[in-house]
């Protein structure tokens, strides 16, 4: 028994299922861990979208990791910079190709905050944001890293178009310091234009992670059954031959 399960034949099968389980098993956990990392960011924004909404101030207050600010409501006032609006381009919502105008709101301090002032077709002009004084409330979101694939913006010159808000890149180009941290617009005192339609809300549910989770576990288990079956025949055979001879 043992010279049949250490042939060459054999010693690959043997190989190539502990692979196969391992990787399998690899990637099970890999999706429960996402999973459970869905569970804890839906969680998260539940939880912060539900809070009092707070001042620049206040919120910056909370945390030095701006990670754990972002999703939280904030309320600010002050005055849109004329002439320092940008366009956020490529973008897709509700099925609709268009753009995301994002203004430059010099608050009642001096310091700057990026509003992100909605979604709008691209078959809509680009409304200019409300003069004066202006109160804004909105969503928190901090500056999302470059994805792989993703175009770039470029690293020097002025912006008026952008593939994302990278609030460092833009603090260059606007006259006074920029918050950390920028806002998807809920709400303005006075109102914006009509036409811009809300960011749409975070996606919050728990996708496929489970059930892939669950596949690749079985996956695993049948590679082991599969295993067993082909060294039983192996072995069986290898018998019937001896006992014949």
């Amino acid at each position: 028994m043992l010279r049949v399960l250490s042939s060459l034949k054999m010693i690959g099968l043997h190989v190539l299922t502990v692979v196969l389980v391992a990787l399998m098993v690899s990637l099970g956990f890999w999706q429960l861990r996402r999973h459970d990392a869905r569970v804890t960011f839906n969680a998260a924004v539940r939880a912060r979208a539900a809070d009092a909404a707070r001042s620049p101030d206040e919120l910056l207050a909370l945390s030095p990791d701006l990670a754990n600010l972002e999703w939280y409501p904030l309320v600010a006032s002050g005055e849109y910079l004329p002439g320092e609006d940008l366009l956020l381009v490529n973008l897709s919502q509700d099925g609709r190709a268009g753009v995301d105008p994002i203004s430059a709101l010099r608050l009642d301090d001096g310091r700057i905050l990026l509003v992100n002032r909605g979604f709008i077709p691209l078959s809509e002009s680009v409304p200019m944001p409300p003069v004066g004084r202006v109160t804004v409330a909105g969503r928190v979101r901090v500056a999302a890293p470059r994805q792989r694939g993703e175009l770039s913006d470029a690293a020097l010159g002025e912006l008026r178009e952008i593939q994302r808000i990278d609030i460092e890149r833009l603090a260059a180009q606007l006259p006074g310091v920029v918050l950390p941290v920028y806002i998807d617009l809920f709400a303005s005192e006075p109102a914006d234009s009509p036409v811009l339609s809300r960011i749409a809300d975070p996606e919050l549910t728990i996708g496929s992670h489970l059930s892939y989770t669950v596949q690749w576990f079985v996956f695993a288990l049948c590679a082991v059954v599969a295993w067993v079956i082909i060294v039983r025949r192996v072995l069986a055979t290898a018998r019937q031959a001896t006992t014949s001879t």
